[in-house]
């Protein structure tokens, strides 16, 4: 089982990478195998002009950047955790660039049918105190993943306030959610 954690904050050891970490920590307790890219590490262009209709051959008009390389250990991934801030009632801009390219590759022949199936988990974190918020990030993923015709595993989504780098660590009620749903992940149904 191999379980990647795509970090869309721009902030390494801050909420959204505490969180990936304690849910590759829970996968890798369940056996799995795990990785960590940070988005914002990545050259990721915006999506460009492709067509919505199947087509024999890739035509990725900004295939001259990072994201090949992470769209293959993307789709190596049985388990894939989507760990993003509410930044603006969405994901982060790294994250929102990776999903769009996606589209790029799941109209093309043999390409699509390797999306078929993964595992998702959204991991989201944000500084408003409405316990809610979250639903800007989960809901869109949960629509994001069936498009991807994979099957949505859960979700962490927490609210914190403070400002300080990391504080989601104080929050042992969403850390062991995280750890739990990391190792319900990657165990084999």
């Amino acid at each position: 089982m191999k379980v990647l954690a795509l970090v869309g904050s721009p902030r390494k050891g801050g909420n959204s990478d505490v969180m990936a970490d304690e849910f590759l920590r829970g996968a890798a307790e369940a056996g799995a195998e795990v990785e960590k890219v940070y988005l914002d590490d990545l050259h990721i262009r915006p999506i460009g002009d492709v067509g919505d209709v199947p087509r024999s051959e890739r035509t990725d008009v900004r295939s001259d950047d990072d994201f090949p390389g992470v769209l293959e250990q993307f789709l190596a991934a049985d388990v894939v955790a989507l760990a993003t801030p509410v930044y603006w009632a969405g994901v982060s801009a790294q994250m929102k660039c990776f999903i769009d390219r996606t589209s790029s590759y799941f109209c093309v022949l043999g390409w699509a049918e390797r999306f078929d199936g993964k595992g998702y988990v959204v991991l989201t974190t944000f500084g408003q105190k409405d316990p809610d918020h979250g639903k800007w990030v989960t809901e869109p993923m949960k629509s994001s993943v069936k498009f991807l015709r994979g099957q949505y595993l859960g979700d962490v989504s927490v609210s914190v306030p403070t400002r300080g780098r990391g504080d989601v660590k104080h929050h042992e009620e969403a850390m062991r959610a995280t750890f739990e749903l990391g190792k319900r992940a990657a165990s084999p149904a």
